[in-house]
C-alpha cells in the first residue's frame, strides 16, 4: 500500500498570512504552481491559497436581497454573512485575507487510494499532509496520477 509520505512533495513553498496578493502571484506564476500552502512561524498550516483566490478583479459581490416584512426591510443573517465574507476576499490583499482555511488535510500514512477518492469526491486538485497541525508535504492530481502510471 503506497502512502502519502511516498507520493508528497515534501518541504512545499509556503506563505505566512501577512503575505501579498501580487507576491503570491508571483511566487506561483515563477515556481509553476497554483496552490500555496499558509503557515504561522511555527510551520502550523492555517489555510491555503489557491491561484483561483487571487483573481478578484471579476470578483462578484451581490448584495442581500432584503424582504419586506410589516412596513419593515429584513436582511437574512446568512445572506449577510455571505455576502460579508464575499465582499472582505474582494477586497482582501493578504493570504490570510483570501485562504482558504480549511484545506483538506491528510496525515502521511494514509493509503494513496483513499486520498484520491476524497479528491474526487471533493473535487480537489490538492491535499495537505500534516502531522498535528504541522505542515509536511503536499499531494496534488499530478502526483495521483504519476503513482496510478508507475503502478
Amino acid at each position: 500500500m503506497t502512502t502519502a509520505a511516498e507520493i508528497m512533495s515534501a518541504d512545499p513553498i509556503t506563505v505566512r498570512p501577512e503575505a501579498k496578493v501580487k507576491d503570491m502571484a508571483q511566487i506561483m506564476v515563477d515556481n509553476r504552481i497554483s496552490c500555496l500552502p499558509v503557515v504561522n512561524e511555527d510551520g502550523d498550516l492555517l489555510g491555503l491559497v489557491h491561484e483561483e483566490d487571487l483573481v478578484h478583479p471579476e470578483a462578484k459581490v451581490h448584495f442581500p436581497t432584503p424582504i419586506h416584512f410589516l412596513e419593515s426591510y429584513l436582511m437574512l443573517p446568512s445572506s449577510l454573512r455571505k455576502f460579508e465574507d464575499t465582499l472582505h476576499r474582494a477586497l482582501g490583499s493578504t493570504a490570510e485575507d483570501v485562504m482558504n482555511r480549511e484545506p483538506i488535510i491528510v496525515n502521511a500514512e494514509t493509503a494513496v487510494a483513499d486520498i484520491a477518492a476524497l479528491m474526487v469526491d471533493r473535487d480537489l486538485e490538492y491535499a495537505m499532509v500534516t502531522e498535528g497541525r504541522k505542515l509536511k508535504g503536499v499531494i496534488t492530481e499530478a502526483d495521483i496520477l504519476k503513482t496510478l502510471a508507475e503502478g
